[in-house]
């Protein structure tokens, strides 16, 4: 391989420069500094240049005892008359003084520390160089004055035999070094070290300012509520609990820090419990009795956030257990689970050049997901929810439940109209007389000579929510990365009603919704991860920072089964009276390019027997649910978020002895990532004197493994664009292990 050199490109480049360069191992590397390895030495081709200066300097300046070879000179030291004897014994004595001073500790240490071979031994002490600069030492030229000496040096080592080699290093210096120009009693390798001078790049450096709300999710906290619950007076004793379901009301939904970043956190609120249980004695013919529960909790943990940052909380009731002490009071253990997000404002400052200077920069181009707005407005609910027309009138409510789910969105740059449905399961107790009322033992029977007979309805209802925006969203032009809708019932109160016949066959909903919406959108910034000038030395501070990416989101609805078995004990079942359930996440992860979860619904059931000697009784199940949602662009390394959401309950009576339990689940998912980078700041140059000599005009260099154009542009001060420019390497191609590339430094 041979490099034509064209008259007009490479002018005033050397032909020896051009030619292919040798392997590595076929060098000299005794020229190679400490602790390189395996290295290309560009010496071999400045030797030349450095030869022809050399000779110059000699034919011109060099006394005429300079042309008188090592042996020639050795012999006459030997065979010296008295006089000159004498003449070198004075020269010994300030030899020795030299030698006295060079045993000084300070200088003793820093000549232990400095480990040279011979041929640049006297070049290696004049210079101190930092570790970097060492490693590079094979391309710094020494000055004329070092040559000069260094030279007869090597050439004596060369040629003198070993047993003479002590006495020709004694008395060379003394013919060939002339005392006025070099004293003989000042060490030649201690210099006096400047330290560099910097000066910061303050008022002349261009940055942009990034400013944007990150969004990262906290660990779980996860704590327990233990409390014993007395049965009211007015309630009939307890023989045993058919179901337990609970709530929680925060204090504060959403916790604000302060100026100053805090390290524990407050969480305040109720847990409402809602309870069913069957009496020893049934008091007004009631076969199921209510309690409602509240009990106060307060728990403060740590947990790190940042100044200004926002702390949701989002509640949910893991488990719970219940022991009965005796007819008057039962024992509770809940388990809660807090979901915790932290919205933090960021403001990136992002480096993008100095004012008259030409630096060179590696840019990367990151992306990043803007939390753009976050909103909240409330809603109010009202709505009547009929009876069908085969079941009895309402006696009392005994507990309901109530779900919202989104059923679809739209946003516009002026608003968001949400449309969302409310589930309402309701166990009520019925007037004997309807067929489908559960009959009750005649012994039971209310006041009115008549006998009431728990019944389940369930029911739904719809509303529309408008958020108004403030204009600054704009899908067409703003990159957007999805949105996300929840919701919070505040408040909720159902009460029977009477319909204009004066049949109590309705119930009034009346309910405060907020409605919270998340609109993301992506970013792009190029930054920069590194910096250098050609000519000038700089250094820079790095700023890591780690922001959430977006990867993709999506929202799947699934349904779950199963077959609840009955057990012997309880008998045949005549009608299921209520259902209730409660979601649990077991576990999430990324499955190529889906995302993956897999959990259970809890699910208990009230029935009442077909016996009329059997109360009624209760049955629990776990139905697993999975789901897999296919989302584009998303990779094993994110991570996914999920809201999942027990949209409604329903049931078919097989026989006897089995019920089929289905359940609808809706799975909304957001995949992310929390990706850091390496933003420079605060750059200065650096005015060192010790480092004033330049590089080599022009290289050989063989890229080794890990080579990249940037990292060889950067070690030799030069630019990518000159190397592909002289090298003929095309835009967006990488260099090869074994490449040889032609490099002209840019500081000459």
């Amino acid at each position: 391989m041979t490099y034509e050199k064209k008259p007009f490109e490479f002018e005033g480049i050397p032909d020896y420069a051009l030619q292919p360069a040798k392997e590595a191992d076929e060098y000299n590397f005794h020229y190679v500094p400490r602790g390189a390895t395996n290295r290309f030495d560009p010496a071999a081709y400045e030797k030349i240049l450095y030869d022809s200066v050399r000779q110059a300097a000699e034919k011109e300046e060099q006394p005429e005892f300079f042309t008188q070879s090592v042996e020639e000179i050795i012999p006459v030291a030997f065979h010296q008359s008295n006089e000159e004897t004498q003449a070198a014994e004075a020269d010994a004595e300030v030899q020795e003084e030299a030698e006295a001073i060079e045993v000084d500790a300070e200088v003793q240490e820093e000549a232990e520390a400095i480990e040279v071979d011979a041929e640049v031994q006297e070049e290696a002490e004049t210079v101190e160089v930092d570790a970097e600069v060492q490693e590079e030492a094979e391309t710094v030229e020494a000055d004329a004055e070092i040559q000069e000496e260094a030279a007869p040096a090597a050439a004596e080592e060369a040629e003198t035999p070993e047993e003479t080699t002590e006495t020709a290093e004694e008395i060379i210096p003394v013919f060939a070094k002339p005392p006025a120009k070099r004293p003989s009693f000042q060490p030649i390798f201690v210099p006096k070290t400047v330290p560099a001078k910097i000066n910061p790049t303050v008022g002349s450096a261009i940055s942009s300012k990034l400013r944007l709300i990150d969004m990262r999710k906290k660990e779980p906290l996860r704590f327990s509520v233990e409390e014993d619950i007395l049965v009211p007076d007015v309630k009939p004793d307890l023989a045993r609990i058919l179901a337990m379901d609970g709530k929680i009301k925060l204090s504060e939904r959403e916790i604000h820090t302060g100026q100053m970043e805090t390290d524990r956190i407050r969480i305040t609120g109720d847990l409402i419990l809602q309870t069913l249980y069957v009496p020893e004695h049934m008091v007004d013919g009631e076969p199921i009795v209510a309690i409602e529960s509240r009990i106060p909790f307060k728990n403060e943990t740590e947990m790190k956030a940042g100044p200004y940052s926002d702390l949701t909380v989002a509640p949910n009731i893991e488990s719970i257990d219940f022991t009965i002490i005796n007819e008057r009071k039962f024992r509770v253990k809940a388990v809660a689970v807090f979901g915790i997000k932290e919205y933090s404002n960021v403001d990136v400052e992002v480096f993008e050049g100095i004012r008259d200077e030409e630096v060179q920069m590696l840019k990367e181009k990151i992306n990043l997901t803007d939390v753009a707005l976050r909103k909240t407005e409330p809603m109010e609910v009202k709505d009547d929810l009929i009876l069908k027309d085969n079941m009895p009138d309402i006696l009392k409510i005994l507990r309901y439940d109530v779900n919202v789910v989104e059923n679809h969105k739209q946003i516009t740059k002026e608003k968001a109209v949400i449309n969302a449905s409310v589930y309402c399961n309701i166990l009520y107790l019925g007037a004997e007389g309807n067929p489908d009322a559960a009959k009750a033992d005649e012994a039971e029977a209310v006041p009115d000579g008549g006998t009431a007979v728990p019944v389940l309805y369930q029911g739904k209802t719809e509303f529309t929510q408008f958020i108004r925006l403030d204009g600054d969203n704009n899908p067409n032009d703003q990159n957007p990365a999805g949105s996300k809708v929840n919701f919070n019932i505040a408040s909720a109160n159902l009460t029977a009603k009477e319909d204009g016949n004066g049949k109590r066959n309705l119930f009034g909903l009346d309910m405060n919704v907020e409605t919270g919406l998340e609109l993301y959108k992506n970013i792009e910034k190029e930054i920069v991860t590194d910096v250098y000038h050609h000519r000038k030395e700089l250094q820079y501070e790095t700023d890591e920072i780690g922001l959430m990416a977006l990867g993709g989101s999506g929202v799947a609805e699934i349904s779950a089964r199963e077959i609840v078995n009955i057990p012997e004990r309880y008998g045949n079942v005549d009608k299921v009276v209520y259902i209730s359930g409660n979601i649990n996440e077991k576990r999430t992860f990324i499955d190529q390019a889906k995302s993956v979860v897999e959990g259970v619904a809890a699910i208990n059931l009230i029935c009442t027997s077909a016996d009329t000697k059997k109360t009624a009784f209760n049955v629990t199940q776990e139905i697993p649910f999975r789901s897999a949602m296919e989302i584009p662009g998303i990779t094993p390394e994110m991570t996914a978020s999920n809201d999942i959401v027990l949209k409604e309950l329903w049931f078919d009576k097989i026989n006897n002895k089995q019920i089929e339990v289905n359940a609808g689940i809706l799975v909304n998912t957001a995949v992310s990532s929390q990706i850091k980078h390496q933003l420079v700041k605060n750059i200065s140059f650096l005015d060192s004197p010790q480092d004033s000599n330049p590089l080599p005009g022009i290289i050989l260099y063989i890229a080794r493994p890990g080579d990249t154009i940037w990292k060889i542009a950067k070690k030799y001060r030069t630019t990518i664009d000159e190397i592909k420019k002289i090298n003929e390497i095309e835009t967006g191609k990488e260099i090869k292990s074994g490449t040889k590339i032609l490099i002209v430094a840019k500081n000459h």
